[in-house]
């Protein structure tokens, strides 16, 4: 079980590198910062902005992919060869 722990983790993000699609996360109970991890591909997020007034015809569409947001608790997945590489799997 000891090892799962090590492997499945909780932190908040502390940085974004929205270009290279990577992010650093505090994690509390370690007390460190990791390195860049990498935001695995989550369904795209769309937003919808009202142009003018509220008609929905009248709207802009733009859909970007998830990347976390500095503060944000996120669920990561490190290698199991103690290096600290991973993958924020997504927020919680």
């Amino acid at each position: 079980m000891q090892e799962l722990k090590d492997i499945v983790r909780v932190g908040i993000v502390s940085s974004v590198n929205a270009g290279a699609m990577t992010a650093r996360v505090k994690i509390q109970d370690q007390g460190i910062v990791t390195g860049d991890l990498k935001i695995v591909q989550n369904p795209p997020k769309a937003e919808i902005k009202i142009k003018s007034g509220s008609c929905p015809a009248d709207c802009e569409v733009e859909i970007k992919p998830w990347i976390p947001k500095v503060g944000q608790w996120v669920l990561c997945l490190f290698k199991p060869d103690g290096e600290g590489d991973g993958f924020i799997l997504g927020g919680i």
